[in-house]
């Protein structure tokens, strides 16, 4: 879109760059998950004028498979918005990973980026069985939804207890020998970048029953 500045005598195109008078969407750059979403803020820079001109933009998505983009801003000059509900909200919705841009119909290049990333699932932890042998084997495996490879530290104790480190590795199984009888509370911590999450599990051994002779 070209707007025509008579009393400058110039066209320019409406672009929101730094001193150019076009719409704007803030913040310029936003990185969310799967299933969330959030509002920006969607207005029109005056450029070098002091009240900008009328003004009215539909907002959208580039990618709406990747995230949806709806609203509007309005006004007759830039300090004068229209008294109009949601004027001025740019509601984004994350359908799945990637990036998209939000855009201007008939206006303009990319307003702001949107990044999306996948859903973060809590860390849980898998077993064959919680009930074993004094003696046995116990496998245990953390399953975890991230976007890079997290890294796992399995601890004995209740979850919050860090003084009982049993391993920490990138490998999320975790195989130890059940070496007292009763319960057993172990617990795991998967961290990925800042992000983290722990879950516990109780592992109950009892002691082998003895065969007795036949006479």
């Amino acid at each position: 879109m070209r707007i025509t500045m008579i009393a400058l005598l110039i066209s320019a195109p409406a672009l929101p760059v730094m001193g150019a008078a076009g719409p704007v969407v803030w913040p310029a750059q936003i990185t969310i998950r799967v299933g969330e979403s959030v509002t920006l803020h969607g207005y029109q820079n005056a450029g070098g004028l002091s009240e900008g001109f009328p003004y009215h933009y539909e907002f959208y998505s580039d990618a709406p498979g990747v995230a949806t983009v709806r609203g509007f801003a309005s006004g007759s000059a830039t300090t004068r918005p229209d008294p109009l509900p949601g004027n001025g909200d740019v509601f984004v919705i994350a359908i799945a990973p990637g990036l998209a841009h939000v855009r201007a119909k008939a206006c303009c290049a990319d307003l702001a980026e949107i990044t999306v990333r996948s859903q973060i699932r809590p860390v849980e932890i898998h077993a064959e069985t919680t009930r074993v042998l004094l003696g046995q084997p116990v496998v245990l495996l953390a399953v975890a939804g991230y976007d890079q490879p997290p890294t796992f530290f399995w601890y004995r104790g209740q979850m919050g207890d860090g003084t009982r480190l049993i391993q920490a590795s990138a490998n999320p199984q975790l195989t130890f020998t059940a070496e007292d009888s009763g319960k057993s509370h172990i617990w795991v911590q998967a961290f990925a970048g800042p992000e983290s999450s722990s879950a516990e599990i109780v592992i109950e051994a009892a002691v082998p029953r003895r065969r007795t002779a036949k006479p």
